[in-house]
Formats: C-alpha cells, sequence, structure tokens
C-alpha cells in the first residue's frame, strides 16, 4: 500500500513538472507572436 502511494506521488510530481514546461513554452510562444506582430505593425 505504501509503495503505490510514493507511485502516486511521484507520476504526481512528473505531470506537474510537465505542466510547468508547458506554461514556460506557452508564455513563450505568445511572447514571440507578440513580438513579432507589433513589429509588423
Amino acid at each position: 500500500m505504501k509503495k503505490h502511494k510514493i507511485m502516486e506521488f511521484k507520476s504526481f510530481k512528473n505531470i506537474e513538472s510537465s505542466f510547468r514546461q508547458i506554461r514556460l513554452f506557452t508564455l513563450v510562444f505568445l511572447g514571440i507572436c507578440a513580438s513579432l506582430t507589433t513589429y509588423a505593425i
């Protein structure tokens, strides 16, 4: 039972870190889009 909980916690940590990476990439992508838009105008 204890081992199962540890595995759950590990997968949750992985999900959290991947979600953080996705958010970071999204922010970078939005920043590039915004700068391109302002540059085009």
